[in-house]
């Protein structure tokens, strides 16, 4: 197996297969990216603009 897979095995260029959540804020679907491979349990905003929002309308 070489080191692009590692993180991600099933991930065969089939972007359905990727693990996904919702954000807190917005309410809308983030797929699983490579640079949030080490925080995806933590992660619970897909923007900056939403982080800052924090739950809030954007209006």
């Amino acid at each position: 197996m070489t080191a692009r897979g590692a993180s991600t095995p099933s991930f065969r260029g089939n972007k359905a297969g990727l693990p996904s959540k919702l954000c807190l804020a917005c309410g809308r679907p983030m797929s699983w990216r490579r640079s949030w491979a080490k925080n995806w349990a933590e992660l619970k905003f897909c923007s900056e603009r939403c982080r800052r929002s924090k739950g809030n309308s954007h209006g």
